[in-house]
């Protein structure tokens, strides 16, 4: 990355925090919780060698999940650029595919839940230019949001449609209802926030410049006021969001067949997503979380021992995919974009 984009990027990610914080989020420290856990599981013999004998007769079954993957990158890039349309900040589609690949890329590369955000943050806060920091920064935290809530709409869609396959599981009906709550409280949230209530107040529009960070606030739920406003947008991601994830949940049915572990698709995705959660606190924290993750779902919801295999190949196959994110991240240190020195007016000003 060029100096003017680190610069960025340090300064989003570097800030004031007590020695304790600082230890519990370093690298080295997830680093080893992750060697922890996977000690663990191989202990508790919960991942066993001979589960991997068979992967030479089935290795097809591992090539077809990994092009399965390949495949989630172009739709979350075309996510990211509508996400950056409905903040107000102007890039084309390439520029939203470089930055998405290159945030791919740094989730390997550093072990924080966060790198790979922050690294994309970044490149979005210096071609934005001033005056858009915090917008841009949303952009990047939604984009986030909307891979989470379409995650879990995924599992709910799968739980109501295929209800008759699987009402049989074990605690389906708290399943379904955690799910509900989940997907519902979000986009309650995502309305309420960005309702005209909030906007057209008097007595909220002055009370928040008092609060403590009142202008962080302030530009925080506009952004939410922007999501309203384009509301076409806002369900055309969150689609996406859902479509990327079949294509996880895909390939994690054929890593499951190259185990030799026979999963229903229903149950798979209402299972894998909760799984793929897990795999939510970056690189180290999915070869550790995520994978005590996908061994406690598949026993408790699936009654299949050998989850944790299927996480430890997913991560590694995941990590793999990931990579692919190298070249565009070379291609911009060769390339620097030039920083925007006015606010972008493709779209609406920032609040």
């Amino acid at each position: 990355m060029n100096s003017s984009a680190e610069t960025e990027t340090a300064t989003i990610a570097q800030a004031p925090q007590p020695g304790w914080k600082r230890a519990l989020r370093s690298p080295l420290t997830k680093v080893a919780i992750a060697i922890i856990a996977l000690s663990l599981l191989a202990y508790f013999n919960r991942i066993k060698p001979e589960a991997f004998h068979g992967l030479s007769e089935r290795w097809p079954w591992l090539l077809a999940a990994f092009a399965l993957m390949l495949p989630p990158y172009a739709i979350v890039s075309y996510r990211f650029w509508l996400v950056l349309r409905i903040q107000g900040i102007a890039a084309n589609k390439a520029q939203a595919t470089r930055w998405t690949m290159i945030g791919s890329f740094f989730d390997v590369c550093m072990p924080s839940s966060s790198g790979g955000d922050v690294m994309k943050a970044g490149y979005v806060v210096r071609h934005a230019g001033k005056g858009w920091k915090t917008r841009s920064i949303m952009a990047v935290a939604f984009d986030r949001i909307l891979g989470l809530l379409g995650l879990f709409l995924l599992a709910w869609f799968a739980s109501v449609a295929g209800w008759s396959m699987v009402r049989d599981l074990p605690q389906a009906s708290a399943l379904i209802v955690f799910l509900t709550m989940v997907c519902g409280g979000a986009l309650l949230a995502f309305r309420i926030l960005g309702s005209q209530f909030i906007q057209k107040s008097t007595r909220i529009q002055s009370l928040i410049p008092r609060l403590p960070a009142g202008r962080q606030i302030g530009n925080f739920i506009g952004t939410f006021h922007a999501l309203r406003k384009q509301r076409g947008l806002f369900w055309a991601a969150l689609g996406l969001s859902v479509l990327n994830h079949l294509c996880w949940c895909s390939s994690l049915l054929c890593i499951c067949t190259a185990v030799n572990m026979s999963v229903q698709p229903i149950q798979g995705l209402i299972v894998f997503p909760l799984a793929i959660f897990g795999n939510l606190f970056g690189f180290a924290g999915g070869f550790g979380v995520g994978t005590a993750a996908f061994d406690l779902l598949f026993h408790q919801l699936l009654s299949l021992q050998g989850g944790a295999v299927v996480g430890l190949l997913f991560q590694v196959l995941g990590a793999l995919s990931r990579l692919t994110g190298l070249p565009f991240f070379l291609w911009s240190k060769q390339h620097p974009e030039s920083v925007s020195t006015e606010p972008p007016t493709h779209f609406h000003a920032p609040a």
